[in-house]
């Protein structure tokens, strides 16, 4: 098995190239402070990155995020072949314009699909994409719309990795930076492997660079791998900074097959469990907040995310959110 490493990234990134209000160089600067490994600068219609390198330990990869009114797509590790301004009004439009990034190397992830605001309004499975943007910027009730239906695809028996995208213009009171962040199980800190192992499937995904992170051991296999079904191994699940009153959930496809609730702050936790059946593997930590906070921000959704993918009608209560999530480890017969 190739040595690998997991490298800490931000995947949706905008300069004052497009509608962020940070200078590339600033970007930069602030993502190094957050402590992240690698990063993605995603303008709109505008490739602010002529090629992918390094500012000395940070890697910040070429991308951007392909933006129309039937959806939004973000482009990775190759300039989109065309110049702007591109047709982005029709499927044959969406479809010419990815089919050519696709055959020029690209990384193709489809991003925040179910936005009140900005969905992808085309047909998801008619496209080749990559990946798919499952937790956009600060945890809103939007992601929940966008976990349900790349759970359903993984039910389907789909290999469509999940990745988190902070969707970075500015912080709005509170910093919206790396919130996701995004570890990627990598041979090394290059453009060609990062954005390899994600569309291998290799990520798991968390609030931010310091916080909780899941992985998944069944065997040798890691998370993105596929592996034989055996009744002679666990899965190993291991869960760093696990907070009080957070929920760990394992799913063998449709099935929960273990959930705890943390009693208190665990800085290390480990289950060990059986996988009972075929299919895939993954797990997440979910949350929620006391019954006077989810008031608060249900009106914070409303109010003052809007613009960033909540409709204003959102309702008072909420759903339990999730606090990371890794992708599938693929189980065969």
């Amino acid at each position: 098995m190739d040595e690998r490493q997991w490298y800490k990234g931000d995947t949706h990134l905008h300069t004052t190239n497009s509608d962020g209000v940070l200078s590339k160089g600033q970007l930069v600067d602030k993502c190094k402070e957050s402590g992240l490994d690698f990063m993605i600068i995603t303008d709109h219609n505008f490739n602010s990155v002529k090629a992918s390198y390094f500012d000395k330990d940070m890697l910040v990869i070429q991308g951007q995020e392909i933006t129309g009114e039937p959806g939004h797509v973000n482009i990775w590790g190759k300039k989109v072949p065309l110049e702007p301004p591109y047709a982005l009004d029709t499927a044959e439009d969406y479809h010419k314009i990815i089919d050519l990034c696709k055959e020029a190397g690209a990384t193709i992830s489809l991003n925040h699909p179910f936005c009140s605001n900005c969905p992808f309004r085309l047909e998801p499975e008619d496209y080749p994409f990559d990946c798919v943007e499952v937790w956009n910027t600060i945890q809103h009730s939007d992601n929940i719309k966008n976990m349900e239906w790349w759970h359903n695809q993984l039910l389907q028996g789909k290999h469509l990795p999940a990745v988190g995208g902070s969707d970075f213009h500015r912080d709005y009171g509170i910093p919206f930076l790396a919130c996701p962040t995004t570890y990627v199980n990598a041979k090394s800190k290059t453009e060609k492997d990062i954005l390899e192992a994600i569309r291998e499937g290799r990520s798991t995904i968390t609030n931010s660079p310091k916080s909780t992170t899941i992985f998944l051991h069944y065997g040798n296999a890691e998370i993105g791998d596929t592996v034989k079904l055996s009744e002679n191994k666990k899965l190993e699940v291991r869960v760093s900074k696990f907070k009080k009153d957070h929920t760990l959930k394992v799913y063998n496809n449709d099935k929960v097959i273990f959930e705890t609730t943390a009693k208190k702050y665990t800085e290390a936790y480990i289950a060990e469990l059986d996988i009972e059946e075929p299919g895939f593997v993954r797990a997440e930590i979910t949350y929620r907040f006391n019954p006077i906070f989810e008031k608060v921000y249900a009106f914070v959704e409303r109010k003052f995310l809007s613009n960033r993918g909540v409709k204003n009608d959102v309702p008072l209560g909420l759903p339990d959110f999730f606090w990371a999530f890794t992708n599938p480890i693929w189980v065969e017969e």
